[in-house]
């Protein structure tokens, strides 16, 4: 038992370490993007760009700027992915990875539906709509969901557990 919760907590902190690691990554890819931008849009040459992004400086500045949207969702979907992999590896009833895909879909359909609200309504994707869009979006570039209902699987599991002591 004791080796078995050893594996379980180390693979839980490889985990933890790859989620940190992906989400550096993810920054330092749309910083640099950022930087791409600025550099385009106000001519400023004093931006470092790392030597990776270089071949970026051929794209225009409208190519940049919707490059981050094909970006973004590759994102998403790495999440996603990563945050069902790592549901199915420590929570093991299906309600968490069933529920982990109603998050998802849920947010992107809302996440949708705004941006085309704002589009159509307001013609522009600068408004109240957008930003909250942009906010479940990075909710949804992100290892929280997984995280909670993780949490939510440790006390339903250490309630349940209890209950049984009792008995």
């Amino acid at each position: 038992m004791r080796k078995y919760m050893k594996l379980y907590l180390f693979k839980l902190f490889l985990f933890f370490i790859f989620f940190i690691l992906l989400g550096l990554f993810r920054e330092y890819v749309f910083i640099n993007i950022n930087n791409l931008i600025y550099f385009k849009y106000h001519k400023n040459t004093t931006v470092p760009i790392p030597f990776e992004f270089v071949w970026l400086t051929k794209l225009s500045y409208e190519n940049l700027y919707y490059l981050k949207y094909p970006l973004t969702i590759l994102f998403v979907l790495i999440y996603y992915f990563s945050n069902y992999f790592f549901l199915k590896t420590f929570a093991s009833k299906t309600f968490y990875t069933n529920t982990l895909k109603l998050v998802y879909l849920s947010i992107l359909i809302t996440s949708v539906l705004l941006m085309l609200y704002g589009y159509f309504i307001h013609e522009k994707l600068n408004g109240d709509e957008y930003y909250f869009s942009r906010g479940l979006i990075g909710f949804a570039q992100s290892p929280l969901s997984a995280f909670v209902l993780f949490a939510l699987y440790l006390w339903e599991k250490n309630k349940l557990h209890h209950h049984e002591k009792r008995k």
